[in-house]
């Protein structure tokens, strides 16, 4: 008659400490080095140039020479791709041979880099932040972009991500996916309207690319971009 009282306690105070041990899991904070607050900083380069590479002007060699000096990246994570068909830097419609290249952040150890070269020409940056910045904090540095705009980045979901645009700098930021119809209207759908954009919106994610592919996500039926005309408070 003790037996099942006694396992059945035990079994609660098993599932009890897991419960706890999980919800104290601690993430935590990257250390400035393991932060690229480069685009926001101008240091060592401005944009469109990004840790001395630049679009349509850097070479795979290039490249490679880089990744040793990258700090914030988890450098045995680092995977070099040999692909048969990329988007070329004169026209993203075209493509050749190259090699997509991708790293993991030290913190968290998650996929936050990649990198894209074809015909032995850099195409392509994307860099997942791993620290929040908001609109207002990018445009500070940036100055204001030339257009603003989402997309319906969830298929058959409703779901939708902003993105900002500087041509010049060949350089385009953007939100994470916002996922319902509430945070679609919040977020997204006032743009279409005004073209504004939340000061307070924190952006995710930072892509450097060729002006063709610029004016390709310009013109692109799956994205509205409009002219930059400022922030809501």
């Amino acid at each position: 008659m003790t037996k099942q009282p006694l396992i059945f306690q035990v079994s609660i105070v098993i599932i009890v400490g897991a419960l706890l041990c999980g919800c104290s899991e601690i993430i935590p904070t990257p250390l400035p080095e393991q932060m690229d607050k480069s685009l926001f900083t101008g240091i060592p380069c401005a944009a469109p140039c990004w840790r001395g590479l630049v679009i349509g002007k850097s070479s795979e060699s290039d490249v490679r020479s880089t990744m040793p000096n990258l700090a914030f990246i988890d450098q045995d994570s680092v995977y070099y791709h040999r692909m048969l068909s990329m988007s070329t830097f004169e026209d993203p419609s075209v493509f050749g041979e190259g090699v997509e290249i991708t790293a993991n952040c030290i913190n968290p150890n998650k996929l936050c880099l990649t990198i894209q070269v074809v015909g032995n020409i850099l195409t392509d940056i994307s860099i997942v932040l791993n620290y929040q910045i908001s609109v207002d904090g990018a445009i500070k540095y940036l100055g204001n972009p030339d257009y603003v705009g989402f997309d319906r980045a969830g298929g058959e979901l409703i779901a939708c991500q902003v993105y900002l645009v500087w041509s010049e700098k060949q350089l385009a930021l953007k939100s994470k996916i916002f996922e319902g119809i509430d945070a679609s209207e919040k977020n997204c759908y006032p743009i279409y309207a005004s073209g504004k954009v939340s000061s307070s919106l924190l952006v995710s994610e930072v892509r450097y690319m060729s002006p063709a592919t610029i004016e390709r996500l310009r013109l692109s039926a799956g994205i509205w971009l409009f002219e930059f005309s400022g922030t809501i408070p």
